[in-house]
């Protein structure tokens, strides 16, 4: 059972489910040929590996983003749980670039109001996405 903390902290906090790339799924599936970096003109977030596979691997990675930026927003609140003290500001993060392969995807997020920078890893086992911190 979710608790009315947890509750806000997903959806004030660490908002699930935050990104809509339907405009950017539009521009790939009319491109002749896919750039390998495509920036998303919404987001500022920039996509690479678009010269590397399918059109329609890169349809389903954006339509499919939410599950991973999901699994991150879950870890930042998990860590900012563990460690409160140093404010829920300082755990709020956005992504940045991706960089799409056929075996793992790696999103580098920034901080929103701290100064700093990391990256995931996410592959894809058993149709279930996990992810690795690098």
């Amino acid at each position: 059972m979710v608790s009315e903390l947890e509750v806000k902290y997903m959806s004030a906090d660490f908002p699930l489910t935050r990104f809509d790339f339907s405009n950017l799924i539009e521009y790939i599936q009319k491109a002749e040929v896919l750039p390998e970096m495509i920036v998303d003109n919404e987001t500022g977030i920039e996509f690479y590996g678009g010269s590397t596979i399918s059109r329609d691997t890169f349809v389903y990675f954006l339509e499919n983003f939410n599950i991973l930026d999901n699994l991150a927003q879950d870890d930042s609140r998990q860590e900012y749980e563990k460690h409160t003290q140093f404010g829920v500001q300082s755990f709020q993060f956005e992504p940045s670039w991706v960089k799409i392969m056929l075996d793992k995807v790696i999103i580098g997020y920034v901080g929103i109001y701290v100064n700093t920078d990391f990256s995931l890893t996410f592959s894809k086992k058993n149709d279930v996405w996990t992810l690795t911190k690098g």
